[in-house]
């Protein structure tokens, strides 16, 4: 029997205490649900206790909850290492465990045992294949995915992804739960890879990195003009620094390449990626990536190094991507700007930038970036695709 309403739902239980586990835990419980946190390790469940007692006072120093709040917020989240135990009487299941398949399929094979029938099992991930893991359980329409934001606490921003086997009532349930949190829900309607924001965010990095390899504009004038030109907190090449985002890439690039989910990759990343990763040079934390800081702790970008720089060589392959989501019906509009404003501190969503600069503008520059591409397996994703082709013809608008 399914849960029928959000009213159906009061206890929640959270497996794996790590950063991003703790966190949604503790918003949880903060939001008035009896809540259960679970790991293996028992130093990391006390370390999470910790952290969402602190997390919890700086919400009161800040002002946005009271201390009597925050207290009972303490006394309704609880903590075991039995994930059995835990799981046991929970309406709704986040797993949040190392971002690795296999560990994940584990995991849900144990909880699709021990949850209550009417559980929904969620996963907490940035874009690993959530059809998968509900093919290991006996209740796939009851599998859903949350990708939240880091810190919990602090990020407005969850999205919530579908499968093709998911109960839209689910999802819709799902929504409400992620609202009743106090945050804002975006719904991902097919599970591909990286689903809306990081699915933005990846050209955001690689056509940057595109024009670099092919000197059509340097570091440090392409993340002047996205920074102080656009609006962007960080550039391309600044933020890739700052998330070890040349190691992510080039690690995670055979999954995406064979992934068999819908709209997978069909592109290799850009060599100038592969380079710096053979060097070691992955970011900040190793001291160098696409900049040095051997004697800095941030690059230091002229803000006047981007004048010659078109941004729209870097907005369009963006915007391409945000485009292809709405034709295939993985995310609205409206979800798919929201979630870049919120989830990446845009200063606006790219479908709005779309209509800012016009349709035709932007596919006249997808097909500008694709006759810089010397290989042909390196244009499908550049190629303006079947809808802005359209709304450059009509001068239809996604708002």
């Amino acid at each position: 029997m399914a849960l029928d309403s959000l009213a159906d739902v009061e206890q929640i239980a959270v497996v794996g205490a790590g950063e991003m586990g703790r966190g949604i835990a503790g918003v949880a419980a903060l939001a008035g649900y009896e809540t259960t946190l679970n790991d293996v390790d028992p130093d990391q469940l006390a370390a999470a206790e910790e952290h969402v007692a602190w997390s919890y006072d700086k919400q009161v120093e800040r002002g946005n909850a009271s201390r009597e709040a925050a207290d009972a917020a303490l006394e309704r989240l609880s903590t075991t290492g039995d994930l059995e135990a835990a799981v046991a009487d929970a309406d709704v299941v986040t797993e949040a465990a190392v971002e690795q398949q296999a560990v994940k399929e584990d995991i849900f094979g144990t909880l699709d045992e021990a949850a209550p029938d009417a559980a929904i099992l969620t996963t907490n991930t940035s874009g690993l294949n959530i059809t998968q893991l509900a093919e290991v359980t006996d209740r796939p329409s009851q599998v859903l995915g949350t990708h939240w934001f880091n810190p919990p606490m602090l990020m407005d921003l969850v999205e919530v992804i579908e499968t093709e086997y998911a109960d839209p009532d689910a999802a819709d349930l799902l929504d409400a739960l992620v609202e009743d949190f106090g945050k804002t829900p975006i719904r991902c309607k097919r599970d591909v890879p990286n689903f809306i924001v990081n699915r933005c965010m990846r050209p955001y990095g690689e056509a940057a990195a595109w024009l670099v390899y092919y000197d059509e504009a340097g570091i440090e004038a392409i993340d002047s003009a996205m920074k102080f030109t656009e609006g962007f907190p960080m550039g391309p090449f600044e933020l890739a620094d700052f998330t070890g985002g040349i190691q992510i890439r080039v690690e995670g690039e055979a999954d995406h390449l064979d992934d068999p989910r819908p709209l997978s990759y069909d592109t290799r990343y850009c060599p100038l990626l592969h380079d710096l990763y053979e060097q070691g040079h992955y970011g900040r934390k190793a001291g160098k990536g696409f900049y040095d800081y051997s004697d800095r702790d941030e690059p230091d970008v002229d803000p006047d190094a981007g004048a010659d720089v078109d941004p729209m060589r870097v907005w369009a392959p963006v915007i391409n991507e945000a485009a292809k989501m709405v034709q295939h019906d993985v995310a609205s509009a409206e979800d798919v700007d929201t979630g870049m404003e919120l989830g990446g501190n845009w200063p606006v969503g790219p479908l709005e930038k779309c209509d800012e600069v016009g349709a035709e503008a932007v596919v006249r520059a997808c097909v500008d970036l694709a006759g810089m591409h010397e290989r042909v397996e390196n244009l499908a994703e550049v190629l303006p695709c079947a809808l802005l082709v359209e709304q450059a013809k009509t001068g239809e608008t996604f708002h």
